[in-house]
């Protein structure tokens, strides 16, 4: 108990951050899932793949008005509150403007052009616009007050907007269906928007053109970096939906949402490592660096594994008595071969988030997620041909793995060759 108490003690800050950071992201993800879940309940197969195609859609879209200013905001908050102090207010409006402009440019053409682009599916696309601001909005503010290690403050936020929205999302979506769900994911981001924006006090109403250059730079590597991670995780839908698998993307979007609630935590780790992170590299203290990548690495590969030997033992019982009609041959296979990846999609998580970006290291991403989401295209074409859509399953095994394992081995070799 003493030893326990100890190490409380010494990791403090971390521990409760760690906390606060769980609160806010599984409130967060936790009601985007049960919205999912709602939605997989009450929809056809095919309307749930639907939907899961619009989002992936806008996931791209949304890869363009972010395009990394988020993350990056993360970082150099981080960095002006250790170096610059003057710099924290002018911040959050410096990188909200150009985010606000990219959205309604994006929004303009899917208002001009969309309906000979998705035909049936433009109306639902025109009522998930104001998700295309409010998503990038949402995550620039929450990389600010991250900077910040305001984390108690986003906790409380999500928490109570998360337990507000679940209640919502159950009625629209029982009585509305696909329109209820589209409706629930505008609500929720748009109370998230607004509460984390009043919440910043002290903001200065100036756009910072030096800020704003300093944090775009950056953020263009992790823009692009986004854009590759696109084309070898979400590209795979706008694939499918070409050979028209369109119940299959329903089944990958619902896997795809609980792998994602299970390496949360691990996400959340790196989020609260970040900060301490971004100022070692900043002080060019890469030997602590090098010391605490060392030390996170072997626990969280460790617990992984059996971690997804238990979902491979409990999932398919609770999707056999909560959602029956998911329960078939097809989504099991497809269950299957990503289970296999979750364990280094768990350490990806951790280490993109807790070192290699905040450490500044962005490039390694962006080039060998750039790498691989090329091959993952072609390969997805030729697999999908040959197998089936099942291939597409099987090149994102391959492909992750290894871009994870790559990137992993070139950052710990980096960061070992620095001299602090």
């Amino acid at each position: 108990m003493k030893i326990l108490w100890n190490l409380y003690i010494k990791h403090k800050e971390t521990t409760h951050n760690f906390f606060w950071r769980n609160v806010q992201i599984l409130s967060k993800g936790g009601v985007f899932f049960l919205i999912f879940i709602i939605s997989a309940k009450f929809l056809s197969p095919e309307r749930f793949g639907i939907l899961n195609y619009l989002l992936a859609v806008l996931a791209l879209f949304i890869i363009f008005c972010d395009f990394g200013l988020s993350t990056a905001t993360s970082k150099y908050v981080a960095e002006f509150k250790t170096l610059d102090p003057e710099k924290v207010n002018k911040t959050l409006f410096s990188v909200s403007a150009p985010v606000i402009c990219i959205s309604s440019v994006i929004a303009l053409l899917v208002i001009l052009f969309g309906k000979h682009v998705f035909r049936e599916n433009h109306t639902y696309l025109l009522m998930f616009l104001p998700y295309l601001f409010l998503v990038p909005l949402t995550s620039t503010l929450d990389g600010f007050h991250r900077g910040l290690k305001k984390f108690r403050r986003l906790g409380v936020i999500h928490l109570v907007i998360g337990i507000l929205t679940f209640f919502i999302s159950f009625f629209l979506i029982k009585n509305y269906l696909l329109p209820g769900a589209i409706l629930s994911l505008n609500i929720l981001y748009f109370l998230l928007t607004s509460c984390l924006y009043f919440s910043a006090k002290g903001t200065e109403f100036i756009l910072d053109r030096d800020i704003l250059k300093k944090i775009g730079k950056y953020a263009l590597l992790i823009g692009l970096a986004n854009i590759s991670y696109f084309m070898y995780t979400r590209i795979d839908i706008l694939i499918m939906k070409q050979f028209n698998y369109t119940v299959e993307i329903g089944y990958y979007g619902l896997i795809d949402k609980l792998f994602g609630m299970i390496f949360i935590p691990a996400v959340i780790l790196g989020q609260v490592l970040a900060p301490n992170i971004a100022r070692y590299a900043a002080l060019r203290d890469f030997s602590s660096i090098k010391i605490k990548f060392t030390k996170y690495f072997y626990p969280i590969l460790g617990l992984s594994i059996p971690f997804s030997l238990a979902i491979y033992m409990i999932f398919p019982a609770f999707l056999k008595t909560f959602l029956p009609q998911y329960y078939t041959l097809t989504f099991l296979s497809i269950f299957k071969i990503l289970l296999l990846l979750l364990p280094f999609k768990i350490w990806g998580a951790f280490s993109v988030n807790g070192f290699i970006t905040p450490a500044g290291f962005a490039k390694i991403i962006t080039l060998w997620t750039s790498i691989g989401g090329v091959l993952n295209i072609i390969l997805d074409y030729i697999f999908i041909r040959i197998f089936g859509f099942i291939g597409v399953f099987l090149v994102t095994l391959i492909i992750h793995s290894c871009v994870i394992f790559i990137s992993t081995l070139i950052f710990y070799r980096k960061i070992r060759s620095i001299r602090s």
